[in-house]
């Protein structure tokens, strides 16, 4: 994830919505357990990351950016992980 340290980084006001800090949603998307491409605009790259805020807890967080050519990152969702990502953590488990 090192494009991360040499993009430009802009935040949507949705993004402040459910009041998590920037910088735990920041942390969750650099150390993410786990992150996937969904359905997101044409000529963008939407990523959704699942991580912890920081690393004393076991709570996760749910990210999704929108990668911008040539380097821009785009936060517009950040909130307490929710249903709808959470299979992210278990993909490829035997159940």
């Amino acid at each position: 994830m090192c494009r991360t340290l040499v993009a430009g980084v802009e935040w949507t006001r949705s993004a402040d919505k459910h009041g998590v800090p920037r910088e735990d949603a920041l942390y969750a998307m650099m150390h993410a357990d786990v992150s996937s491409e969904i359905d997101g605009e044409p000529g963008e790259q939407t990523i959704v990351y699942v991580g912890h805020p920081h690393g004393q807890t076991e709570r996760y967080l749910e990210v999704i950016a929108a990668h911008r050519p040539p380097r821009t990152i785009v936060i517009f969702h950040v909130m307490p992980l929710t249903g709808q990502f959470r299979y992210l953590l278990h993909e490829g488990e035997a159940q």
